[in-house]
């Protein structure tokens, strides 16, 4: 008898090929991005103190006038350079099925590595107790939000809001949360209360933010590999339970306070992005894909932020 398998050989598909990626990198939009010259330098800083304390005096007949000014100081940022390649030889390329496109998927997968790159360092530099001046920890300063009955997001957050103004005279313009954070405010009680005439019963980003009158809200939905190489894939988010409140300038500038900027050194043209290059090496025989970039998220402004750990 004909069976299946005799009237057909199993080929590769040519229109798909199947893959992953994550979708949601955040790190590029909290800090403002400055593009320098040189790889390390030093910016300004003019000490706070000078700004916020009285120096204006009453004037007596023919008394000299008095003199002051802001004390000028300065700071290091420093743009570590981040490099990785991907590789084929000749033969994978002349064995490859169409839809296998040796040269856009490793392109695609070098250029998205460099992404879950500065979504890691930007966590690691800024979203993680130690760094600002204000930490506090779930269950030791406040009832973690996932209590649906006694926590107190929206006081927590104006405490926040309140303890950055009071420090810098600035509002905080930036709220960063991990998805899973977002998640439990949608259905959280004193938030969906605020809507209760005239919005469902679950929030999205946008009444959650104005729930908690957070100006931007940046949501952290990247995922990461939890698991050791080769063992069965397990993926956790890389933000987890934890919330920044910052002040962000809208634009780099002089005398502009801001929690962080982002220093991009476009040595490896463009800088902050990820420049691949292409490399034949005929000793081998084989194509190399190159990629480079140069950046450091820093803090520029500690008593600019204030960080909400373990919030679930």
């Amino acid at each position: 008898m004909v069976t299946p398998g005799d009237v057909h050989i199993d080929t590769a598909l040519s229109e798909i090929a199947t893959g992953y990626m994550n979708t949601g990198y955040i790190a590029d939009k909290v800090f403002p991005i400055v593009t320098v010259k040189k790889q390390s330098d030093k910016y300004f800083t003019w000490t706070k103190d000078h700004w916020f304390r009285r120096h204006v005096q009453r004037r007596a007949p023919r008394s000299e006038v008095p003199t002051a000014g802001p004390e000028l100081s300065n700071s290091p940022y420093y743009c570590d350079v981040f490099h990785l390649g991907a590789d084929w030889g000749m033969e994978e390329a002349a064995n490859q099925d169409e839809a296998v496109e040796l040269e856009q998927t490793y392109s695609e997968w070098l250029a998205d590595q460099f992404l879950l790159n500065r979504e890691y360092e930007f966590i690691l530099t800024a979203f993680t107790t130690s760094v600002w001046d204000t930490d506090v920890v779930g269950t030791t300063d406040f009832v973690k939000w996932n209590d649906l009955i006694n926590s107190t997001p929206i006081q927590d957050i104006r405490t926040g809001k309140q303890t950055i103004q009071k420090s810098t005279g600035q509002l905080f313009t930036h709220g960063v949360m991990g998805q899973e954070v977002v998640d439990e405010l949608a259905e959280h009680p004193a938030l969906v209360e605020k809507y209760k005439y005239t919005s469902a019963s679950i929030l999205d980003d946008a009444e959650i933010a104005r729930a908690l009158r957070i100006p931007t809200l940046l949501v952290g939905s990247a995922i990461g590999a939890s698991s050791v190489e080769g063992a069965t894939f397990a993926g956790g988010y890389l933000w987890g339970d934890h919330v920044l409140l910052a002040h962000v300038a809208p634009r780099p500038g002089r005398r502009v306070p801001s929690a962080g900027y982002t220093f991009t050194w476009p040595v490896f043209d463009p800088g902050l992005e990820v420049s691949i290059r292409k490399v034949v090496d005929e000793m081998k025989m084989r194509t190399v894909l190159q990629g480079f970039n140069s950046f450091d998220h820093a803090i520029t402004g500690t008593d600019l932020g204030y960080f909400f750990s373990d919030t679930l």
